[in-house]
């Protein structure tokens, strides 16, 4: 078997199956890759979806059912059983152009490849991109080598735009942790054993941006603090590597650093929180040996001012409040929705 793609559902009825029709449209031969998808204990219809495609394609569809226990153990489940050469993943909100698998495996993934990355652009519910909604699977390769050299200067933070082939992930024992932005700690790990990486400018992969479900978008107040603990162990680890630095991955270290800094800000800025509740996680933040962010590592002058103003909200409660406003009211209700329709613009 070629390929296993491996699909964590949770929540996601309206997405699941503009997602499970477009891994049927990879031109891919039944019995040249498998469908895992696992159920999360999704409180939804997604249990109803995903039992129509495995009945409808029982030998393509694997349906895996377990209890509510997070996307890495998900992901965990369905790695334990697949039994493809190459193994990819899936976010059932998102989808990929016809052809994509097809065009990847025939003209890129040869045996010496132990990492193929290649790219995607954001979608959102409308089915609009941010580019050509008809592009073709073609690209050719930008760099082919040492992956941790590569990984060290460049981020490639998402486990959906890479192809990973299974026996190094098996040679190294590789597994998702229970943590949040748990791609780019699995992916570290991945770098860390210098893959030989081949990267591609195939434009295959779409990024759904409209999905209130979103682990990422959530605001439930209780959810927030839950994730803002799961963000602690994943700097603490970028931390104890900095701190044993063999120069290997030392950049990708400070960025990994400053990206869960950036969430960690950005979620307590979402949490709405009381006076005591910021002291308590400002306190937590601050136990780190680096608990601000690098505001030069930001690449736009929007950036750097919201990340400015992110490190502002830690140093005290009102500007932690101002900040609140700013960002719920002036960035992200007037400033971001005309950034989204000047792209829109140009392409048309």
């Amino acid at each position: 078997m070629l390929l296993s793609v491996i699909v964590p559902v949770y929540n996601v009825e309206k997405f699941l199956p503009r997602c499970l029709d477009s891994l049927l449209r990879q031109g891919m031969e039944t019995g040249e890759y498998e469908i895992i998808c696992v159920n999360d204990g999704s409180p939804d219809d997604c249990a109803d979806i995903l039992a129509a495609y495995e009945e409808r394609y029982p030998f393509i569809f694997k349906v895996i059912t377990q209890e509510n226990q997070g996307l890495y153990s998900a992901r965990n489940m369905a790695m334990e059983v697949a039994k493809g050469k190459w193994v990819t993943f899936v976010d059932s909100d998102d989808y990929l152009i016809n052809g994509a698998y097809r065009y990847l495996l025939d003209h890129f993934c040869e045996d010496s490849v132990d990492v193929l990355h290649y790219s995607y652009v954001y979608a959102y519910t409308d089915g609009r991109s941010l580019y050509d909604p008809h592009a073709t699977p073609e690209g050719k390769i930008s760099y082919d080598g040492d992956g941790a050299a590569f990984y060290n200067r460049v981020p490639l933070p998402f486990v959906w735009s890479k192809f990973y082939r299974r026996t190094f992930l098996k040679q190294y024992d590789l597994r998702f942790e229970p943590v949040l932005l748990e791609d780019e700690s699995f992916n570290f790990e991945v770098f860390c054993h210098s893959p030989h990486l081949r990267v591609v400018t195939s434009n295959v992969y779409r990024y759904e941006q409209g999905n209130a479900n979103s682990l990422l978008t959530t605001i439930d107040k209780e959810e927030v603090k839950h994730q803002l603990q799961m963000l602690l162990p994943v700097m603490e680890k970028m931390e104890q590597y900095l701190q044993e630095d063999d120069g290997k991955l030392s950049l990708g270290a400070r960025r990994n650093l400053n990206t869960s800094l950036r969430f960690y800000y950005s979620k307590m800025l979402k949490g709405h929180f009381t006076r005591r509740e910021w002291k308590e996680y400002t306190e937590l933040i601050k136990e780190q040996p680096i608990h601000k962010m690098d505001v030069s590592g930001e690449p736009s002058r929007l950036g750097k001012t919201i990340a400015l103003l992110k490190n502002w909200s830690g140093e005290s409660y009102p500007a932690y409040l101002l900040t609140e406003q700013l960002l719920s009211k002036v960035f992200l209700k007037v400033m971001r929705p005309r950034i989204i329709s000047s792209y829109y613009k140009k392409c048309l």
